[in-house]
């Protein structure tokens, strides 16, 4: 263990991966950023077979627990919080966060513990085995917590209303995302120019990529659609492309480490999720200046879109209405650098990270 200075306040840093995600960017950029003149970090991945974010910052120790599941996990865990002696121990994920309040008493006292909330607890719990027993375990366990941090107010008063946690105990800090120099100034609608879509994120149900499908198949202007990313449903929203005979429009392009490589001068940015803590891909559409089209749906997402500056928000499902809102888009001629400019200014990675050590140090 890194012990060269004492005095520094010791974090012991926990996550189940750092494979591609919002959770694991964020863990990514804390480590990559934490002023370690005050912090010592020790950053714990239960598996880190395949890791897709870098941690740069030779200041952090790593260390993988080769660990199937997170419920393996524990004794792991104490053995090295009895050899680090942290001050606080900072968890960064749901399912994680429920098994560590579940065993706190397990740990030495005096160790604060954070959780960092990377949902909206009420709607991703639905998607467990058994609803009822997960959030009976939030309601319980969460309270346990010195202290909740929520990438979004949407994601905080469902915590406060939901499972009792009293406010005080919560901070909203956004997500962060990386300057970034590419994009154009305005976005202009050309008479028979070929407009191009992209969505960055996971193959996954509630990311809604089959709504975006079914909306941009409706539309008779020329364009091509790039949907980056990985997932479990990449077989069924190929199968719908083809059965829409949309294979020359609309692309499956995969996972990559930097899906906007390419893609800066993309006209607008598609977001088609039934529901989203924080997305962290909106922010970094807009530090590129692309303005996005979303549905209005619980979470963070109107956090982010302010309607008319940087993109356009449709009525949940609405179908007609998000393949009108993309031709309007392309009309409304948005001032792509007034979006970087906007974006920077609030989600840079220097004021999450200053409001991130504030809360550390307070505590």
């Amino acid at each position: 263990m890194n012990g060269k200075t004492e005095t520094r306040i010791k974090i012991v840093l926990i996550t189940p991966t750092i494979e591609c995600g919002g959770s694991e960017k964020f863990v990514s950029l804390f480590c990559n950023h934490i002023n370690t003149k005050i912090f010592s970090v020790c950053l714990v991945v239960v598996n880190n077979a395949r890791p897709f974010y870098t941690i740069t910052n030779p200041d952090i120790e790593i260390i993988d627990l080769k660990k199937e599941r997170v419920l393996f996990s524990l004794h792991a865990i104490k053995t090295i919080v009895k050899k680090y002696k942290p001050g606080i121990i900072f968890s960064t994920a749901n399912h994680l966060n429920v098994y560590l309040g579940i065993f706190r008493s397990r740990f030495t006292d005096g160790i604060k513990f954070i959780a960092r909330e990377s949902s909206i607890v009420s709607i991703n719990s639905q998607r467990t085995n058994m609803p009822g027993l997960y959030n009976s375990l939030v309601k319980k366990y969460y309270r346990r917590f010195d202290h909740i941090i929520c990438q979004s107010a949407y994601m905080q008063q469902d915590l406060c209303k939901n499972y009792n946690i009293p406010e005080n105990k919560t901070t909203i800090i956004h997500n962060a995302t990386a300057e970034n120099p590419k994009g154009r100034s305005v976005t202009t609608n050309v008479p028979g120019k070929l407009y191009k879509f992209i969505t960055v994120g996971r193959l996954s149900e509630e990311k809604g990529i089959e709504r975006l499908i079914h909306a941009v198949g409706l539309l008779s202007l020329p364009f091509q659609y790039f949907i980056i990313g990985g997932g479990d449903k990449k077989n069924d929203l190929q199968k719908l492309i083809n059965e829409l005979q949309l294979q020359e429009k609309v692309f499956l392009s995969g996972e990559k480490t930097d899906p906007f490589n390419g893609m800066e001068d993309a006209d607008l940015f598609l977001m088609g999720s039934y529901y989203e803590g924080f997305p962290n891909v909106l922010a970094e559409a807009g530090v590129l200046g692309i303005p996005a089209i979303a549905f209005r749906v619980p979470g963070g997402i109107d956090e982010l879109i302010v309607e008319g500056e940087n993109g356009i928000l449709v009525d949940d499902n609405d179908l007609l209405g998000y393949a009108a809102a993309i031709k309007n888009g392309l009309s409304a001629n948005f001032n792509r650098r007034k979006i970087i400019e906007n974006t920077k200014e609030r989600f840079s990675v220097d004021a999450m990270m200053a409001k991130l050590e504030e809360l550390l140090l307070q505590l």
